[in-house]
């Protein structure tokens, strides 16, 4: 892209402070060589509206803070070029979410979820664990471990859980993010806790509730394959 050129930015902004209206806004940018499209929200904070929000932290594409919908798909506004997209650029808020100003949604009902699986490895307790024949991680070359490696890349973004159709009708869906994170633990032999953790995610709102569309796939911006987790857990539940 030529430095100088103006691209246009229409952002969904809402305002609960001024009506809670949502309404279109439209922004020149002049954009330069590589600007991503969270460069351009700064443009627009710096330029033309202080009031803007939007959340941003690693501005790396690591830390998942800056997931919002552009041109009509989830992805990491640090991540996506202007050069890239077909203008005008259109940036709105994750959906399924509420909205708290313009681009920043509150993300305690994506984590709440979250949390729901037991997002985290429960050992066995102190007096049968046994190190001589449990070790610290699953073993090179395990078939779990293959898939666990590529999973527990997710960074939590919530642009799958915004892309679901299903999160968006059916409330209590857990989501794609909680359920692939219900399986890199589950998978392990060693957690203590992988029975009940299936229980909770094979319940209404769990596996079984998705649709396998599959848009959870198409926008995680680091190549986790949640639909995989699902169909692999809702395999080990038929399995049990």
């Amino acid at each position: 892209m030529p430095a100088g050129r103006t691209v246009s930015i229409r952002v969904r902004r809402f305002d609960p402070a001024a009506g809670g209206r949502r309404l279109w806004q439209a922004y020149d940018v002049d954009a330069g060589p590589m600007m991503s499209v969270l460069d351009a929200l700064f443009w627009v904070l710096e330029n033309e509206d202080p009031t803007l929000a939007f959340r941003y932290s690693c501005r790396a594409g690591m830390c998942g803070s800056c997931a919002m919908v552009i041109n009509g798909r989830e992805g990491l506004a640090c991540a996506r070029r202007l050069e890239r997209l077909r203008a005008p650029v259109t940036v709105e808020p994750l959906r399924s979410l509420p909205v708290i100003k313009d681009l920043l949604v509150d993300l305690r009902p994506f984590f709440e979820k979250y949390r729901a699986v037991d997002p985290f490895y429960i050992g066995q307790a102190a007096s049968v664990f046994d190190p001589a024949s449990e070790p610290a991680v699953l073993p090179r070359g395990d078939a779990a471990r293959e898939i666990v490696d590529r999973q527990i890349d997710c960074i939590a973004c919530g642009a799958c859980y915004s892309a679901c159709p299903i999160v968006s009708i059916v409330p209590e869906f857990l989501g794609p993010a909680a359920l692939n994170r219900a399986y890199t633990v589950a998978a392990d032999a060693r957690d203590a806790a992988g029975v009940e953790r299936l229980h909770r995610v094979t319940a209404d709102g769990g596996v079984f509730a998705c649709h396998s569309v599959g848009n959870c796939v198409t926008v995680c911006p680091v190549g986790v394959d949640p639909l995989l987790s699902i169909q692999l857990l809702r395999k080990g539940a038929v399995h049990r």
